[in-house]
């Protein structure tokens, strides 16, 4: 879980990565394969994210693949 972090990395909040405002839907741990936690993040219309800090954001086509480990 981010936690040095000016934003509220909850689920329900909305949150700035990078120049997309996204509302966090779920977070993920991810024990085992040596990356941050995902989360599971939506955007205003409904846009469906996968984020790991410090690899990237990933589009994904619904909740279930935002889920999934990377």
């Amino acid at each position: 879980m981010i936690r040095n972090s000016k934003q509220a990395w909850q689920v329900g909040e909305t949150v700035q990565v990078g120049f997309l405002k996204l509302r966090v839907l779920a977070i993920v741990a991810t024990p085992g394969n040596w990356l941050p936690d995902q989360y599971a993040l939506s955007d205003l219309k409904g846009r469906i994210y996968r984020f790991i800090p410090h690899h990237g954001l990933t589009k994904c086509t619904d909740l279930n693949e935002a889920m999934q480990a990377a």
